[in-house]
């Protein structure tokens, strides 16, 4: 099965705000909770991108079942970078061409570009995750995997593809599924290997949608809760969902997808 559109999205958690900014001269488009950075973009791209990010606004914490403590307003609005053209965005971003959207979570600044595929369904859902879901477990959270962060943020895209679980029950047969161990120690940021990229992406999401689909937003929030007190993913999934240990995690989730 030649799988479909490629995730296109990178995160930085903890970079300096204006590192990339430095020569660029920014106007500025204002909504209740975010300030749009932009150049050249036109007015009817600027009310499409506020509108839509204002209604992603509380739809992500509902979908993942948060309640909202920070709210982004005045000062504490989040800002969207939003570059010209993708040569500009992957020379300020230092970004591999995969990527078209790049997240400062602790910061809350979105990065992306003007024509970047699926932006407004896929991109800005995705990069407002990450930040929505570091504001409920913490940004110096070690206990995060980036599987985790990255499903939580692939869960909220509007454009799933399909036959995600028939293509990952494949890559099991075939033996080239990644699994835990793989996702933890796959190098998102360096690789050039589109596929593999791909399949970080997918099961990364399937992860979250079993989670979540399997037993429920509450005890998903118990676990995120669990992860901000404890810093400690073995502890916090054994006590929001009873399993065993990573090894049971995983077995069970590879059981639902073979299903």
């Amino acid at each position: 099965m030649k799988m479909l559109r490629l995730k296109l999205f990178f995160l930085f958690l903890f970079m300096p705000l204006f590192l990339f900014a430095q020569d660029q001269q920014w106007r500025i488009f204002k909504s209740t909770h975010f300030l749009v950075y932009y150049n050249a973009a036109p007015e009817d791209i600027l009310n499409r991108l506020t509108q839509r990010a204002e209604e992603y606004y509380n739809e992500i914490t509902n979908d993942l079942g948060f309640n909202r403590l920070n709210f982004w307003t005045w000062d504490d609005r989040a800002k969207i970078y939003l570059f010209d053209t993708q040569e500009e965005y992957m020379r300020a971003t230092g970004t591999p061409d995969w990527s078209a959207g790049q997240t400062m979570a602790s910061s809350k600044v979105i990065r992306t570009f003007i024509t970047a595929p699926d932006f407004l369904d896929n991109i800005l859902p995705h990069e407002m995750g990450h930040i929505i879901f570091r504001e409920m477990v913490g940004f110096n959270n070690p206990a995060i995997p980036l599987w985790l962060e990255e499903g939580v943020a692939t869960y909220q895209e509007k454009q799933r593809t399909p036959g995600i679980k028939k293509y990952l029950a494949g890559q099991i047969h075939k033996g080239s599924f990644m699994g835990l161990a793989g996702l933890e120690s796959f190098e998102l940021a360096n690789s050039k290997d589109k596929e593999k990229v791909e399949l970080f992406y997918l099961e990364s999401y399937s992860l979250l949608d079993y989670l979540i689909k399997e037993f429920g937003k509450d005890k998903f929030v118990l676990f995120c809760q669990n992860l901000r007190d404890y810093k400690d993913l073995t502890r916090a999934l054994a006590l929001a969902y009873s399993f065993g240990g990573l090894e049971d995690f995983e077995s069970s989730w590879k059981a639902r997808i073979l299903q």
